[in-house]
Parts: C-alpha cells; structure tokens; sequence
C-alpha cells in the first residue's frame, strides 16, 4: 500500500522532531479504520482516518456494514453477528496451513497466503476444506495492524462458509493491546489513536466489533496431534485435555483487563495471561532464556516433562510462536517442539508449516513447498531475542 510506506517514510525522516511537529507531518498521509462501535439501541458507529482526517458514519440497527472505501478488508456489505467462542479440539483437516507472528505486516500476509493458494487474486478465501492457523501475535509493531485484524476476521467467516476454519490463536501482543500495555505499537497508530479522540486500547474494547471478535477466540488449540499455543506450556501449567475449554473461557474472560487489576481480583487468571510461565509469554523451552531469566522461565523444560505435557493432551507436537528463529525448527530430540516465529519484515525468510495428512512441509513466501523432517538434523541455532 503507497500510503502505509509512505507513511513509514515520513518515519524515517522525522525521527528527531518534537511530538507536535512529528504528528503533524505525519498526518496527510494518515490512513487507519475502520472501527465499528456498537451503541445503546443496536446502533453502529464506524470511524475511520482518511487522508489525516477522522471520518464516521452511523449504521442504524440491523442495518449491513458497507463501507466502500474499505471493500477490500470487509467485502461489499457486513452483516454484524453475535461471536461465539469455537470449540478448541476438533479432528485434523486435511490440509492446514500455520504461521505465526506477523506483527502487523499485512502486505506480506497477503502476498503469502495468495501464493500458497489460501485466498485468491480478490483477497478471498480459496482454501476449501482446509485450516489456517496463526498462533499469536498478529498485531503490534507493524503499521497495517488493522488490515491484518479485518483480513483474519473476513477470512474467518468465509473459511467457515466454505467448510474451512480459521484458528487465530491469541497471543501476548493481543493481550498487551487490549489490556492498555501499548509500548509496541507502531507511531502511525498513537496519531490515529488522538485524531480519533480514544485511546488505543479502547478501539478493542468489548463495545468494538473487532473487540468482540478477539475475545471470542482461543489461546490454545488442538487440531489432530498438534497443539497450537502462542509461547508455550510450562510443566506447571496444569491443564489437560479435559481443561482446555477452561482455560481459554478464562482467557477470554479477562482479556482486556490490565494485569495489576486482574491480580487483584484472580492471581490465577493472573499468572494465565501476565505471567511468564503462563502459555502468553513461556520461553522455558529455550536454553538461552531458561539460563539467562531462571526465576522467570527456568530450568528449560526437560523432553520427560513436554512427553508428559503432550501426554496430558493427547498430542504429539506443539507448536508455538513467540520467540523468533531464523528458520522454523524443531527444539527437543523428537517433534515434540516445533518454533515457527520467523520474521515478518524479512519476506524472503518467512515460512509456514504446511500439514497434509502425515506429510509436513515448509512452504515460502513464493508457494514452494520443501519436506520438513519431524526429527532434527542439527542442533537448533539460538533464537532471536524479542518479545
């Protein structure tokens, strides 16, 4: 998008500017929304920045969303539906297609899911009968958060139409957004955010449609043998099986919640969303951060204890987001772990994980599938640092 790189362009030039003067010279070129309120009465109200300048419009009840300038992100009408939490344990598809940490690069995203035949040249989905699953961090960091949180959320409806699914598994970003930790987000949005007159997180808040749409989503899936978790299992998270549902219901429950105020109400739900062994933030599966952060994320977790984790859940790998690899790989001796957070804003490294049947693949960002052992070749490099 010519204005998204514009505006990181203007970022690079005015890096030193006061505030004032900052904003300012980013504002022509500013394009964000939409955000679709709900209102007392059914009422819907959409704003939206273009050219620098807030827009709305009201809706009246039952009235479809249509907002030509953003088809491309919602499709021609949207019929607004109460959103209900998916069952996080269902059967393997036959084909499913994962990915992880995108961190708001939209342009990327698309390119990637078209090439690998998941949407068409319309930006609709192609996948049929198939999933794709993202797990975590979607947001953040990147200047086209909204567009990939609107993409996710039409590609949903439509994988389902077509007897498909879509996971978005929630990750620490997600939480950090709703719940007013906001130290990632790219400048673009600060500005949007006072052209808008509401703070940031509050364009997530449970009256929002994207808002609601989060909270209706899992922090942990089992999809055939793989369990899908944005950071991790710690051994002293105690779920299993039977457990999952509760723990994603009291994930939802609080998302949005700062961790200060939920501590003060429920440490447990707590420790679940904002704490370091909780599934949002875990780095005990990699030596570098069990040794460096013992108190936080050590000792790393040994492969008796992840034998038993997947036991406990009935699996055979999991795959997690998080914490960035230059190429994803397995962490244990086996497939237990698999770490697929590859970086977004380096195209040619992304891949994604390509399930079909017991064949797995690593497939890039131009289509091109490659096997993808279930057992390593060498010892794992050292991840990237990042949160």
């Amino acid at each position: 998008m010519l204005r998204s790189r514009l505006v990181l362009l203007l970022l690079l030039l005015v890096p030193a500017l006061p505030a004032a003067a900052r904003s300012q010279a980013l504002s022509p070129a500013l394009n964000d929304g939409p955000y679709l309120f709900h209102r007392e009465g059914g009422a819907v109200d959409a704003v939206w920045i273009e050219d620098g300048a807030a827009k709305s419009r009201r809706f009246a009840k039952g009235e479809a969303i249509a907002l030509p300038r953003f088809a491309s992100l919602l499709g021609p009408s949207l019929a607004l539906v109460e959103h209900r939490a998916k069952p996080a344990i269902i059967d393997a598809p036959a084909r499913m297609l994962v990915i992880s940490d995108v961190e708001g690069e939209y342009d990327g995203l698309v390119k990637f899911l078209r090439k690998n035949k998941v949407i068409d040249d319309r930006g609709k989905w192609s996948f049929g009968n198939g999933h794709l699953v993202t797990v975590g961090d979607m947001v953040d960091r990147g200047d086209q958060v909204t567009e990939v949180l609107w993409l996710m959320y039409r590609l949903s409806f439509e994988a389902t139409a077509a007897g498909g699914r879509v996971h978005f598994i929630l990750g620490n970003h997600e939480a950090m957004i709703m719940g007013g930790d906001i130290r990632y987000i790219a400048d673009k949005y600060r500005l949007s955010s006072s052209l808008l007159r509401t703070p940031y997180p509050a364009l997530y808040g449970k009256d929002t449609e994207l808002g609601r749409w989060l909270r209706a989503q899992n922090s942990i899936a089992i999809v055939g043998d793989y369990v899908f978790v944005h950071a991790g299992i710690a051994p002293s998270l105690e779920v299993n099986r039977s457990t999952v549902e509760e723990l994603n219901a009291t994930s939802r429950r609080y998302l949005g919640m700062p961790s200060n105020e939920l501590a003060a109400i429920d440490m447990k739900a707590a420790m679940l969303l904002w704490g370091s062994r909780g599934p949002f933030w875990y780095r005990g599966y990699f030596e570098k951060y069990a040794a460096a952060s013992p108190g936080s994320f050590g000792p790393r977790t040994t492969e008796a204890q992840i034998d038993k984790i997947l036991e406990n859940l009935e699996a055979k790998s999991i795959v997690i987001g998080h914490t960035k690899v230059d190429t994803p790989q397995l962490l244990y001796s086996g497939r237990q772990v698999i770490a697929i957070d590859v970086p977004w804003t380096k195209l040619k490294r992304v891949r994604g994980l390509w399930v079909e049947g017991d064949s797995v693949e690593l497939v890039d960002i131009q289509g091109k599938h490659v096997p993808f052992a279930l057992a390593p070749t060498s010892r794992p490099k050292s991840p990237v640092g990042g949160r």
